[in-house]
């Protein structure tokens, strides 16, 4: 835990992800920030207040963040959380001060002394830089395919780890692989990269190049799939040349069964013997060939409830869920959403970065197709970025990619991620909205600079955005 009232204006080389927590532990961690160093830090929060400062990385800050800018501790009381106050008491005795640019929840500043409890999810902004509370945040590894801080996701990551790390082991001994990893979780939760980040981890182990190959379970009733991933040999059929199926191409690598909850029943025999001999006879073969590979199955369905319904074999449940990896709903774990938009924005060929504005309009979706769902989102406004000159990825287009995917729209997050009311004082949210035509003014005015609007009517540029939303007030393309 970080020292009572410490501040964080600590070298860059301490500032670092701390190593893995015992259960029950909550954090700060920066999910935007100007100084993209500083994106995936975690502050421990203790029962001791901990205050947090503008930190200054490899010539970067946060400019607009104070040297104490707020105060934060572990909640004792229900409902637990973290309690942020803006402002800290100096060092140099001159009492408690606010902070220059104020702290803000949402569309609320916390002013007068007001405190409010972030429930595990819940934001706050302090100058560019937005923070999350996260109960048993884990950064994990900076070289993953799996990129987020949530606890199920540094669970996922261990177990992964400890697989592929036996896999590497018997493959160099020349030992026989019996290792079989089941990976669970509603559709587009990214069950398909958990297999990739196998193979990652399986190349790296053993320094050199391993073969991966993937096939889809339920297409194992079509002759030709099950030529493809069981072999043939030569001559089986007029016209048929001999090949070898996935099982022996993945040998000494990885094979994923994607969808495997959707085996044909007559075909999960079939699979469980091969699973279990680690032997495959080719279709018209009578010698059957060993193979030496990790295998990856995935699902979406309940294979439990299904084994006692009688539509999936328990027996094949064990033989390819010795080792299990569950990925919860997006929706489930918020913590991870910042995250995983980055890494989908640079695939997708946007490196500038994903600002506050942008995070929070993340936050503020519903995200029922999970990662798949996100991964349409950032790819379609990635699109609208490219096709205006000038543009930068906004919280605008956020919202318009959310909407053009046609998706029943969400605009608002469940109740537990939001912060509870401020405890001492009202917050300040500002003056009423004003009308189309006067808000229509003063961007025009501005030449549509919304920091600057904001400060005419007294609000934060995030509430800018919103009123133009709800006000249907576009900025005209260049």
């Amino acid at each position: 835990m970080t020292d009572a009232t410490t501040i964080i204006e600590r070298p860059a080389d301490r500032f670092k992800a701390p190593e893995r927590r015992p259960a029950s532990t909550w954090g700060l961690v920066v999910v935007a920030s100007p100084v993209p160093e500083l994106v995936g830090q975690v502050v421990d929060a203790g029962r001791q207040p901990v205050v947090l400062g503008r930190i200054e990385v490899s010539g970067q800050s946060d400019t607009r963040m104070s040297r104490h800018h707020l105060t934060a501790r572990l909640e004792s009381r229900q409902p637990a959380g973290i309690t942020v106050r803006d402002g800290a008491v100096h060092p140099d005795g001159d009492g408690w001060k606010k902070s220059a640019n104020g702290t803000w929840i949402g569309d609320a500043e916390l002013v007068d002394g007001a405190e409010a409890v972030l429930a595990h999810g819940a934001t706050v902004l302090t100058g560019q830089t937005l923070w999350m509370a996260v109960r048993d945040p884990d950064p994990g590894l900076e070289d993953t395919m799996m990129v987020g801080v949530s606890s199920a996701l540094g669970v996922a990551r261990d177990e992964l780890a400890l697989v592929v790390a036996q896999t590497a082991t018997r493959l160099k001994r020349g030992g026989q692989v019996t290792q079989a990893l089941l990976v669970t979780g509603p559709r587009g939760t990214g069950k398909q990269v958990v297999a990739r980040e196998a193979h990652r981890l399986l190349r790296k182990r053993m320094g050199a190049d391993v073969p991966f190959r993937q096939v889809s379970a339920p297409s194992l009733a079509d002759g030709t799939v099950a030529a493809d991933l069981f072999g043939v040999v030569d001559r089986y059929a007029t016209n048929v040349k001999g090949r070898p199926g996935y099982f022996q191409q993945a040998d000494g690598g990885v094979l994923m069964l994607d969808e495997v909850g959707d085996t044909p029943t007559a075909e999960q025999a079939k699979l469980l013997n091969v699973l279990q001999e680690r032997q495959v006879t080719p279709l018209g073969g009578t010698k059957p060939i060993a193979f030496n590979a990790l295998i990856v199955s995935a699902t979406n369905r309940d294979l439990v409830g299904m084994s006692e319904s009688g539509g999936f074999r328990q027996d094949l449940i064990d033989r390819i869920g010795r080792f299990r990896v569950h990925l919860p709903p997006l929706d489930e774990r918020p913590e991870d959403i910042s995250f995983i938009a980055r890494a989908l924005a640079r695939r997708h060929g946007y490196d500038k970065g994903l600002d506050w504005g942008v995070i929070e309009a993340l936050l503020g979706l519903s995200w029922q197709g999970n990662v798949r769902e996100l991964d349409m989102v950032i790819e379609r406004a990635v699109a609208l970025v490219e096709v205006a000159p000038h543009q930068e990825l906004s919280d605008e287009l956020i919202r318009r990619a959310h909407e053009g995917i046609q998706r029943p729209r969400a605009d608002a997050r469940k109740s537990s991620r939001r912060a509870t009311v401020p405890r001492q004082a009202a917050a300040r949210t500002g003056r009423q909205r004003p009308s189309r035509d006067e808000l229509l003014e003063q961007l025009e005015t501005s030449g549509w600079n919304k920091a600057e609007v904001a400060r005419a009517f007294g609000k934060h540029p995030r509430q800018i955005t919103r009123w133009m939303t709800y006000l249907e007030i576009e900025r005209p393309m260049d």
